[in-house]
């Protein structure tokens, strides 16, 4: 009995101290594998037509891939106390960069909209995806600053939401509604699982449907596919066809599917094939199968994140992890109900499935942030068993 005890801690130090999660890595990586093949199977005619290289999408992802593991891995290794340290100065820097999509030279505009900052050798960058993040790393260390006090109106539950309001803010004049709206609800999820007071952020909610509406309606292209997610048929060639066209992926697919690479919706039926409405192609050429399989992984990662949240002891560590999987799961969430027709059309990616360098790298990056809060509860509870 007293020699197996330190034996068995002495494997558990070991495991924890590897860096990132075995078993959310393994989940990860399977939903990597899934992602590269749907990419380059529904990208490969894009590419083709565009670039002369129908493997041009398959190269740029497994590049932001091997950064994003290489992150993943190195963050998994920082202690979370690191982050908690440079909140403040990371969402300074992502308003910054926020900024920079706006001045001529360094922001890149594309279907209207102003999201990207060019960088050396042809590369894209994305700051709202990096600034979710920064918000979420921040308002977990504003909470666990406030205490009980954020029950409090004044002092808890406004600067919240005024900094809330100012990201959001910047995201909207790009214009991105559907990224607003994710960074809106993760924002307030993490405030009431910190124990804001449930009227202050149901009044707060009835004030921000006004300016949901207007939004929603002031540009004609939102509100078009408002009238074509309540009724796609009555316009099938222009505002309903993305979503039909989705709907058939799936109804094609069947139980099985067709075949990786052999799917039809894909050559120029179904529009951005290899980046929103990637999970249609996971529906037509893997089937009901592959798409249930799919929509499990992300279910074990949310769970598993919310395990991680609800055993750790420390606070920021604890609303941290919330954040990071709730990010995650509800993207994920909102991309696969739009393919089905479940929500309207929203230009959001499906994490680690879509096409998206800088969505890839902060997701797995995220995700590391998420392993080192596990390697730190689960030394911690070695700790107290020894």
């Amino acid at each position: 009995m007293g020699a197996s005890a330190p034996t068995r801690t002495a494997a558990s130090r070991s495991r924890t101290g590897f860096g990132p999660d075995p078993f959310l890595l393994a989940i990860v990586v399977l939903i990597l594998a899934v992602g590269i093949t749907m990419v380059t199977s529904a990208g490969y005619i894009i590419a083709m037509g565009k670039f002369g290289d129908g493997f041009y999408y398959t190269k740029k992802q497994s590049f932001a891939m091997l950064i994003g593991l290489g992150l993943m891995y190195l963050f998994s290794m920082v202690n979370p106390s690191f982050w908690k340290r440079a909140a403040g100065p990371m969402l300074v820097g992502g308003i910054l960069l926020m900024v920079l999509v706006f001045i001529p030279g360094f922001g890149v505009e594309m279907g209207g909209s102003r999201r990207w900052i060019r960088l050396p050798f042809g590369f894209l960058f994305q700051p709202s995806e990096f600034i979710k993040y920064a918000l979420v790393i921040f308002m977990a260390q504003l909470l666990d600053k406030k205490g009980e006090d954020i029950r409090d109106f004044t002092h808890g539950f406004l600067p919240h939401v005024l900094v809330m309001g100012v990201v959001i803010f910047f995201i909207l004049i790009q214009p991105d509604f559907g990224t607003s709206v994710i960074v809106a609800t993760v924002g307030f999820l993490m405030l009431f699982v910190a124990g804001v007071r449930l009227r202050h952020l149901l009044a707060c909610g009835v004030l921000c449907v006004p300016f949901l509406f207007y939004f929603a309606m002031s540009v004609p292209y939102r509100f078009l596919r408002l009238k074509s997610f309540l009724d796609p048929w009555s316009d099938p060639l222009d505002s309903g066809f993305q979503i039909i066209q989705s709907l058939l992926a799936f109804g094609c697919g069947g139980l099985w599917g067709v075949g990786v690479g052999k799917g039809i919706q894909k050559l120029f039926y179904l529009p951005q094939p290899h980046t929103d409405f990637i999970f249609a192609v996971v529906g037509e050429e893997m089937g009901l199968f592959g798409a249930l399989l799919l929509i499990i992984l992300f279910y074990i990662i949310v769970c598993r994140g919310l395990t991680v949240a609800i055993r750790t002891t420390d606070n920021f560590q604890k609303y941290l992890a919330f954040g990071i999987t709730t990010l995650i799961g509800f993207q994920a969430a909102v991309n696969i109900a739009v393919a089905m027709g479940i929500l309207p059309t929203k230009g959001l990616p499906l994490p680690f499935v879509s096409l998206g360098g800088t969505s890839m790298v902060m997701n797995l990056a995220g995700l590391g942030l998420l392993m080192g809060i596990t390697r730190r509860s689960e030394n911690s509870t070695s700790r107290i068993r020894s």
